[in-house]
């Protein structure tokens, strides 16, 4: 249970630390004094979103801080799983920095708003006038039946193969989508592919077109070219091998004169050497670049056929084209691969959808069984509240193969509060005093069930006075001998019944509104409670109602 809150620069509350008791705790104050800031401070200490424009001075830091007695409820190892370091008196911290910063701490272990939620969910439960509207809705009733029958292992596990399969069928439907255009396009892409097998283009192979193509293309010039310059090296008398014998003959009786001399006659010796080389390998490849139209023709046609390629694929290089290739290729690969997953996929659906059928059975056979007994108690509460002919039936049909997130059960609450009125659906037959009442029987029992130590409301007593509003007072403080029970309420009866009454009011002596909470004692309380009975100023008679409405209410 809750048993410290400390709310420091939130709202409208600047530094507030208050103390909670077991059992039943009403909590009263005038309309906008700030009860519900209350509320959401508790709500953003276990999780709920937090908003920085509720900080009161966006120069300080704001900080939410609960304690919790939670040693009977067996969550030392949950603690220890996630890490977080346990203690029997836990303590819950929030805090928002100037620079908009959170952090949130569990026993000064730092902890996520996740594992904020999650702890939430072990210790107190919030109900508002939002969720008794919550009531008549069919997806709210199917929570509130599965959380009396404790379905929620059961549901989390169809959920688990209920979301895997809607995954699979996510990916089978974009593997089919994938395999469809692939399919489209076959024709033309074995038509393609066979061109690029057919073509088989080679690295580079563009730049060594175009000069082979240009030298023979100039072969015949080339060839004439080249025997010219053979003749001019090695032609005989005045070639430039003859004439080089010439320098040698005329030096060689000198070169003994001086090294200058005889290093001229070894250079000219050189140049006779290397002309009788360049002769011989120019006369040696001179066969090589004979004409040769039938090549030229080929080379000519190959090199129009990979620009044609390039063009229709959109490359620039051969080397982008064998890309292409092999693109293609791993299509083709990749089309019967597609195939093979897509099976692997229909089969896994097919085995898991077995399962979900079952999971989906044993829900629906814990709703059947659990949806009378639900019935019979909220009816013998209702009965306590001034309504003796109220009935309620809890509808539970199967929807065959229609499976949603919650399986293939179709629930709804039928109800009726009035003699000889058949039970029809909440919506249409209850006021807002009767689905108040319904609500808060409903959640009643399944917070106790769920053996939640905190229960919460927020003016759940709505739209109901009088006799009513005793005995609603009577069931939390009944109720509160169970499991802590902290109420906001209007009604003079309900704040009676608590067995401590907290006061919320608004100090305007500052500069700045500030709401701030006390306990009342016993003096106090009869004045507060006189005041919501008669108003502001209450007389004697006022006051001696309140007393004796007191002594009732608490007895």
């Amino acid at each position: 249970m809750i048993t410290q809150l400390k709310i420091k620069n939130y709202a409208l509350i600047k530094s507030l630390d208050i103390d909670f008791k077991p059992g039943f705790t009403s909590i009263t104050g005038e309309t906008g004094a700030g009860k519900s800031i209350l509320l959401g401070a508790i709500g953003l200490v276990m999780g709920d979103r937090s908003d920085s424009s509720a900080i009161l001075d966006p120069t300080e830091k704001c900080v939410i801080e609960a304690d919790f007695y939670i040693a009977s409820m067996g969550l030392k190892t949950a603690f220890e799983d996630r890490d977080i370091d346990y203690s029997d008196h836990c303590t819950v911290r929030r805090e928002w920095a100037p620079n908009g910063k959170t952090r949130s701490f569990i026993n000064e272990s730092q902890v996520t708003v996740s594992e904020l939620k999650w702890l939430g969910t072990q210790l107190l439960e919030i109900h508002s006038q939002h969720t008794g509207l919550l009531v008549t809705q069919n997806e709210e009733q199917m929570k509130l039946l599965d959380a009396y029958c404790g379905a929620d292992l059961a549901l989390a596990k169809y959920q688990k193969t209920y979301i895997t399969i809607n995954q699979l069928k996510t990916s089978l439907k974009s593997k089919q989508q994938a395999l469809a255009k692939i399919r489209s396009d076959s024709d033309y892409n074995n038509y393609l592919l066979d061109e690029l097998q057919q073509f088989a283009p080679i690295e580079g192979e563009e730049d060594q077109l175009e000069k082979d193509i240009a030298l023979l293309s100039q072969s015949s010039e080339l060839e004439t070219s080249l025997s010219k310059i053979d003749a001019i090296l090695d032609g005989g008398q005045g070639s430039l091998i003859d004439l080089i014998g010439q320098l040698k003959s005329e030096l060689k009786g000198f070169t003994g004169l001086s090294s200058e001399l005889y290093d001229y006659f070894e250079r000219i010796q050189s140049m006779g050497v290397e002309a009788k080389e360049l002769a011989r390998d120019i006369q040696s490849s001179a066969g090589s670049y004979e004409s040769n139209p039938e090549k030229l023709e080929q080379l000519n046609q190959r090199f129009s056929a990979l620009q044609l390629l390039l063009r229709k694929h959109g490359c620039n290089t051969s080397m982008e084209l064998m890309e292409k290739f092999a693109l293609l290729q791993q299509g083709q690969v990749g089309e019967n691969h597609l195939e093979a997953e897509i099976t692997e996929i229909e089969e896994q659906i097919s085995a898991l959808f077995k399962q979900m059928e079952l999971e989906a059975k044993d829900l629906h056979g814990m709703r059947q069984a659990a949806k009378d007994a639900l019935s019979k108690r909220v009816v013998e509460q209702l009965h306590q509240l001034e309504m003796p002919f109220a009935q309620m039936e809890v509808l539970v049909e199967s929807m065959g193969d229609n499976y949603n997130e919650y399986g293939n059960s179709r629930v709804a609450i039928h109800f009726s509060a009035n003699k000889g009125q058949h039970p029809m659906p909440i919506e249409k037959v209850a006021s807002g005093g009767e689905i108040s009442r319904l609500n808060f029987c409903l959640r009643t029992i399944i917070a106790e069930l769920k053996q939640l130590p905190t229960l919460i409301y927020d003016e759940a007593d709505t739209g109901v006075s009088g006799e009513v509003a005793s005995r609603l007072g009577y069931l939390m403080r009944k109720q509160g001998g169970k499991q802590q029970i902290l109420a906001i309420t209007h009604l003079p009866q309900v704040a009676c019944s608590g067995n401590q009454q907290l006061f919320v009011y608004k100090n305007n002596e500052a500069d700045i509104s500030e709401t701030q909470i006390k306990t009342l004692d016993e003096n106090g309380r009869i004045v507060a409670i006189a005041e919501m009975l008669s108003g502001k100023n209450p007389s004697e008679a006022a006051l001696l109602n309140a007393k004796n409405l007191l002594e009732i209410q608490s007895a």
